[in-house]
């Protein structure tokens, strides 16, 4: 699943098995040929890593991993959807699996950040005196703009899914914000130029806009960063 992106997480298996010739006198009787990994005497010098394997070469684009974290297992065949046992001992298949992170560095340090600061300068829109409230009002909905003009751009690079993922959310939060910072500010020019409100009550409101705002803007930059877990971090820069 795809839906922490950009900080999700995935385990690549990779299922080893032999299905030909398994039955009893066959090439690979399963009485004779039992299916196990390596042991240094196997090998015949061909390799010093008894019962295992070595990760190091390997690249996954947009990905990292840590190569100490390779599991191999041994589970029983499923044929048809149901395990199926012959006797005492059924066949066996060798499952290796290695979990990988989407390496998010290109978000957390561009994107996010300037998604938050235009955010942080929408709100300090609200702080200009009445006077000049047409001029913030107008760089609200530029920013708001900008904001749609990235929104556009991602969407191109984000996985296409029924569902929505946590960077949309981050984005559409983003955007609601801005459409109820403009609506305020529409509000308050209604309420002094026709209902006669003084510009001291409407400052208040303001304020308290402001403060809600910020709070939002908090909860938005922890909603993003909640998908990166302690282990997580460790791994990744």
């Amino acid at each position: 699943s795809v839906r922490d992106f950009p900080h999700d997480e995935h385990e690549i298996t990779l299922k080893v098995g032999i299905l030909a010739h398994r039955g009893k006198g066959g090439r690979w009787d399963k009485s004779i040929y039992h299916m196990g990994l390596a042991r240094e005497e196997d090998s015949q010098g061909s390799t010093r890593v008894p019962q295992g394997l070595v990760v190091e070469h390997c690249h996954i684009p947009d990905f990292t991993f840590d190569p100490s974290d390779v599991r191999f297992e041994f589970k029983p065949l499923i044929y048809g959807g149901r395990k199926v046992f012959e006797r005492e001992r059924g066949d066996l298949h060798l499952q290796v699996t290695l979990p990988v992170y989407r390496n998010s560095t290109h978000y957390d340090t561009s994107i996010f950040p300037m998604l938050i600061v235009l955010n942080i300068i929408a709100i300090s829109c609200l702080t200009r005196n009445f006077g000049s409230a047409s001029a913030a009002t107008e760089i609200m909905l530029s920013i708001a703009f900008v904001q749609v003009g990235i929104r556009l751009t991602l969407d191109s690079r984000l996985p296409s899914v029924r569902y929505q993922i946590k960077m949309q959310k981050v984005m559409n939060s983003c955007f609601w914000l801005l459409s109820g910072l403009v609506l305020e500010s529409n509000v308050v020019f209604f309420l002094v130029m026709k209902r006669g409100w003084s510009v001291g009550d409407t400052d208040k409101i303001d304020l308290a806009t402001a403060c809600v705002a910020l709070m939002y803007n908090i909860h938005i930059t922890m909603t993003y960063f909640r998908g990166r877990g302690a282990r997580r971090l460790l791994k990744l820069p």
